[in-house]
C-alpha cells in the first residue's frame, strides 16, 4: 500500500473544512498536520483514502478520510447513496446500537464495536479515527482466513445482525421508518446483465475448459435468482445487512502472534434483506476449497451459536426470532449464491495491482485483468458446486 504525502490544503475545500472542524473540537493550539493519500492497490472503486495526523506539543489526533469520487459514468448503483448509507451508520445508527447495549448492560469486552467517527462525517466524506495507529491492521485482499480469524469475524456480524432485531423489537416505528426501507443498492437493470456477463466470461476464461459450458449455462439461470438473494425474496427472516463483510473489511488487531481483537469497517452496502447471505459472502470471499471442506458447515453452526448468544443478553430467545430449522433451510437453499457473486466479482476481488482504477471510469469500458491467484480460487468454487451437483 503505497501512501503519498499532501497537505492539507491538498484536499478539498469541504473536506479541508471538516478536519479543521476536529481539530478545533480536538483542542489543538500550536500544531503540525501531516497528509497522506492511500493507494489501496484495486482495493477501493469509490473512494480516495487519507490518513491525517494532527501532532501538538501534548496529544496527536489521527485521522482516516474516505472521500467521495464523483463519477457519472458509474452507474452500477449510486456512489452517492452508498455514502450516504455509511454517514447513517456512523452519525445516528452506531449511537443508538452503543445506547441499546449500554441500556442492556453488556460488558465493554463483548458489545459491538463502531470505529470512532467524527461529527463531520457526512455524505462527501467519512471521518474517523484512524485505527492503524492503535494497532489495527487489514488483511491483504489475497489473503485466505485462518479459522480463530473466521470466527471471530463471523461472531461480530452475529452481533451486527442480532442488534437490528432487538432494534426492531425495542424501537419498532423507528426500525419501520429507517432501517426496513434500506434498499440494497445495485441496480438490475440491463446495464448490470451487460456487466455482469463481462465479469462471468473474466471469471470463465479462468476455468478449466470441461467446465466452461455447464458454468455459462448456470449463469443464464442466476440472472434471475441473484436480484432475489439481494433483494431477500428468498428468505422470510430478515434484518440489517453489511452487505459487503470480506476479509480486508474486517480490521484485526495481534498481541504476541495472536488475535486479540477485530472491528468491522466499511458499511457503505448496508441493506435490509437476509442475513445468511452476508454469512455465505464472508466465507466465500476469504477461503479457498480445502478449507471449506473443513469448516464450512462448523463456521455455519459458529455464527449461529453467536447469535443466539448475543441475543440472549437483552432477553431475546433464538427460537423465536430464528429458529435453527428455518436457519439451516434457508443456508442449504442460499448456497448456490456463493457460486454466483464469486463469478460476478471475483474479478474485482482479484484485479491486478499492476491493473489498477481511479474510480473516474466507466466499468464497461474498463479491460479487467486480474492476478494469477484467481484461477486457483474460481475453480475451487466451481469444483465445490460440481461436487454439491447444482451445476
Amino acid at each position: 500500500m503505497e501512501n503519498k504525502k499532501k497537505t492539507l490544503d491538498d484536499l478539498p475545500t469541504n473536506v479541508k473544512q471538516c478536519i479543521n472542524n476536529v481539530i478545533e473540537a480536538e483542542r489543538h493550539a500550536k500544531y503540525d498536520v501531516y497528509v497522506r493519500n492511500i493507494s489501496t492497490c484495486g482495493n477501493n472503486f469509490m473512494g480516495e483514502l487519507f490518513e491525517i495526523d494532527v501532532t501538538s506539543a501534548d496529544k496527536e489526533t489521527n485521522i482516516f478520510v474516505k472521500k467521495i469520487i464523483n463519477n457519472e459514468d458509474f452507474k452500477v448503483y449510486s456512489i452517492a447513496e452508498v455514502y450516504e448509507k455509511e454517514a447513517f451508520i456512523y452519525n445516528e445508527l452506531s449511537d443508538i446500537y452503543r445506547e441499546i447495549q449500554k441500556y442492556s448492560k453488556i460488558p465493554s469486552d463483548i458489545e459491538f464495536k463502531f470505529p470512532k467517527s467524527y461529527k463531520e462525517t457526512n455524505v462527501n466524506a467519512i471521518i474517523l479515527e484512524n485505527i492503524i495507529k492503535r494497532g489495527y491492521k487489514q488483511k491483504d485482499r489475497f489473503d485466505l482466513t485462518t479459522l480463530d480469524f473466521g470466527e471471530m469475524s463471523l461472531r461480530e456480524l452475529a452481533k451486527f445482525h442480532a442488534l437490528s432485531f432487538v432494534l426492531e423489537k425495542q424501537r419498532p416505528e423507528y426500525f419501520e421508518s429507517k432501517i426496513r426501507t434500506i434498499k440494497q443498492s445495485f441496480v438490475y437493470d440491463e446495464y448490470w446483465n451487460v456487466l455482469v456477463k463481462k465479469m462471468c466470461e473474466v471469471s470463465i476464461a479462468q476455468l478449466k475448459e470441461s467446465d466452461k459450458e455447464r458454468v455459462r449455462q448456470f449463469i443464464t439461470l442466476s440472472s434471475v435468482k441473484y436480484p432475489q438473494y439481494m433483494t431477500g425474496g428468498s428468505c422470510s427472516i430478515k434484518c440489517l445487512c453489511h452487505g459487503d463483510y470480506k476479509m480486508n473489511n474486517v480490521m484485526i488487531k495481534e498481541e504476541n502472534g495472536k488475535f486479540i481483537d477485530v472491528l468491522p469497517i466499511d458499511y457503505q452496502q448496508i441493506y435490509y434483506g437476509n442475513p445468511i447471505i452476508d454469512l455465505i459472502y464472508f466465507i466465500y470471499a476469504s477461503s479457498d476449497s480445502p478449507f471449506r471442506k473443513q469448516h464450512l458447515h462448523h463456521l455455519k453452526d459458529f455464527y449461529y451459536s453467536a447469535f443466539s448468544e448475543y441475543l440472549s443478553n437483552f432477553d431475546m430467545t433464538v427460537q423465536n426470532v430464528y429458529p435453527k430449522e428455518e436457519f439451516d433451510k434457508c443456508f442449504k437453499e442460499c448456497l448456490d449464491y456463493a457460486l454466483m457473486f464469486s463469478l460476478y466479482f471475483y474479478p474485482f476481488f482479484y484485479i491486478s495491482e499492476d491493473d489498477t482504477h481511479d474510480g473516474n471510469d466507466d466499468l464497461m469500458d474498463v479491460t479487467i485483468r486480474v492476478d494469477k491467484i484467481m484461477r486457483d480460487r474460481i475453480q475451487d468454487v466451481v469444483d465445490d458446486f460440481v461436487e454439491l451437483g447444482i451445476i
